[in-house]
């Protein structure tokens, strides 16, 4: 049976309420295309032995079980993006996706832009823009303020160039923590099925897109974010507009990497640049959105599977 151990965040043992039974449906899943799926945590992994002293599977009642055995896996799926290199240094022996390349490139968002600039809004680091009145230049109108990684969505700020200025004391000490980005409208992609800000996302397992989300926020919130979100759709393959699927292969190719990664883009349409923009890389991607409907989650499911078994045979270390 092949081992995929997903690397989280618990300590000591995990807290975790499967309320729809989401997790529980996916472990069961890959169970039955001789899959274990466990999830475990790098403060429980010993270096020099290259073993985990526990792991947590879900039992039949959605509960979480915290299994104090030695576990070693064929392979580390990573869902927990501190402390990057030295996690995959540390699990250097044991393969593990996603790629660390990948992984720094969605945990750092001006790291994102410094690959991808070409097809993300202008942007730049706070301390470049308190710092140089040519870079303050080259924005206008309304500008967007986002901490460098991940965030709640609470902290990402809608401004102006004169106040977020006047805010400079604010920021003090903390400029390389923040970028700023040229706000654009990302209103009126799918008219026909919402009305107002929304994004796409393409998750993908290797180069392969196994979902494609409709991500809609609260009314009038500028920002699609994963704890803003309001509701979302799974988007058919008749809705994606050609050009879009096109400019997923040249960010692929962009990127440089193996096909060894599970990670999501995110895409927005601005109607008066008359351009699709991608607004991140995510290295995590969750497939929890469809809680309830687990027709919808063993189609997500079935493209991890594939995509598992493609890399156990490509795969040198198993």
């Amino acid at each position: 049976m092949l081992k995929i151990s997903i690397e989280t965040w618990y300590i000591n043992k995990s807290s975790w309420t499967d309320t729809y039974g989401t997790r529980f449906f996916m472990q069961q899943y890959f169970q039955k295309y001789n899959i274990e799926l466990v999830r475990v945590s790098l403060n429980k992994f010993i270096n020099k032995k290259q073993y985990f002293t526990e792991y947590n599977i879900f039992d039949i009642h959605w509960k979480n079980e915290l299994i104090k055995k030695k576990y070693i896996p064929n392979i580390i799926w990573s869902r927990h993006l501190s402390g990057i290199y030295h996690k995959y240094n540390t699990f250097k022996h044991i393969p593990t996706i996603p790629s660390q390349k990948i992984t720094i490139i969605s945990n750092d968002k001006f790291e994102n832009y410094q690959f991808v600039w070409k097809y993300q809004p202008f942007t730049t680091l706070l301390s470049s823009f308190f710092t140089n009145t040519s870079i303050q230049k080259s924005f206008t109108n309304k500008i967007v303020i986002k901490p460098i990684r991940a965030h709640s969505g609470k902290w990402i700020i809608l401004s102006t160039i004169p106040e977020l200025l006047k805010k400079k004391k604010k920021y003090n000490g903390l400029e390389e923590l923040y970028i700023v980005q040229q706000f654009k409208d990302f209103g009126k992609w799918y008219p026909w099925i919402c009305a107002g800000n929304h994004d796409v996302r393409f998750m993908f397992a290797g180069k392969n897109i196994i979902e494609s989300t409709l991500r809609i926020p609260k009314k009038s919130d500028f920002r699609s974010n994963i704890w803003l979100w309001w509701s979302q759709y799974l988007l058919e393959k008749k809705y994606i507009p050609k050009d879009l699927l096109s400019l997923t292969k040249k960010i692929y190719k962009k990127l440089d990497i193996n096909d060894d990664n599970i990670f999501s883009m995110d895409f927005a349409y601005c109607k008066k640049d008359k351009q699709r923009y991608l607004l991140e890389i995510n290295a995590s991607p969750g497939t929890w959105y469809y809680q309830t409907d687990k027709k919808k989650l063993a189609t997500i499911c079935r493209g991890l599977v594939n995509f598992f078994k493609k890399y156990k045979t490509n795969t040198s270390f198993i």
